[in-house]
């Protein structure tokens, strides 16, 4: 399914995948809008560089962060990318400050929310924090749920049940939960998608997020990976996307002067 025409934004191509160039204010009014049209199966994806690098491997993927209604820049490399590459806009939106937003900004409008995945007790523990920053939001769901195709049938009966969830936080993580929205996504009555990969752990209190500085400085991944060095096997990829994103400023800066020479020599 194509991207909805009334929400079509600027968008730069990162190595195959088109990232929206969107300030973090405007996405969270975006999804707002997208929440409240009451459409169906709308889908947000938050794009890191272990995004990207999945995706230079997985066509399937690849075409479904495309195919998306938003791609957020959640990941300082994906925002410094998006900038050398033509982009303006400076913000990163990552998945946690986009799940408080939007939770936030919900509380006093007619948005019904759901939490999904994590492990354990974590997404209603996240979604119980939420509702004390904010009492009048509407948390009709909180499971942590299982992206297999087994726990789908279940799901749509709670669901049946519940009724309506304007916006649907899923936490999976990478992959997974994109696999399992693009599989549901027209199946359940959820207006909005959100793949927010460990959001869950930082909006519960499970894992500790880095310092404000740290974030304003673009510095988060690194405090994640002290915090917990097995991330170093996910990260081992980031040396290769900076190597091919600047390969692909290469070929586009050669592609701009070889049309400039021919547009001279007409």
């Amino acid at each position: 399914m194509k991207r909805s025409e009334a929400f079509k934004r600027h968008k730069i191509n990162i190595l195959g995948v088109n990232v929206d160039d969107i300030s973090e204010v405007d996405a969270v009014k975006t999804v707002l809008r997208l929440a409240e049209a009451k459409n169906k199966g709308k889908f947000v994806v938050t794009v890191n560089s272990e995004f990207v690098m999945m995706a230079q491997r997985d066509p399937e993927f690849a075409q479904i962060l495309n195919d998306a209604d938003l791609a957020l820049p959640d990941g300082q490399w994906i925002v410094n990318s998006k900038l050398i590459l033509g982009g303006r806009e400076h913000d990163r939106v990552s998945g946690v400050d986009l799940v408080e937003n939007l939770c936030k900004l919900s509380a006093n409008k007619a948005i019904r929310v759901g939490f999904l995945g994590g492990f354990s007790s974590v997404a209603k523990e996240a979604s119980k924090r939420q509702k004390i920053m904010s009492p009048k939001l509407k948390v009709v769901f909180s499971d942590p749920g299982d992206p297999s195709i087994g726990y789908d049938l279940r799901l749509k009966g709670v669901f049946e049940r519940i009724g309506r969830v304007d916006i649907l936080f899923v936490a999976y993580g990478m992959g997974q939960q994109e696999f399992w929205i693009e599989r549901m996504k027209n199946k359940l009555d959820v207006g909005v998608y959100i793949g927010v990969g460990g959001a869950f752990d930082y909006i519960s209190g499970v894992k500790l997020r880095a310092p404000k500085f740290m974030q304003e400085l673009g510095f988060e991944w690194l405090w994640r990976l002290v915090l917990d060095p097995v991330r170093i096997w996910r990260m081992r990829v980031l040396p290769l996307f900076a190597i091919l994103v600047f390969w692909q400023i290469l070929k586009n800066y050669k592609k701009r002067i070889f049309t400039n020479n021919l547009d001279n020599t007409v």
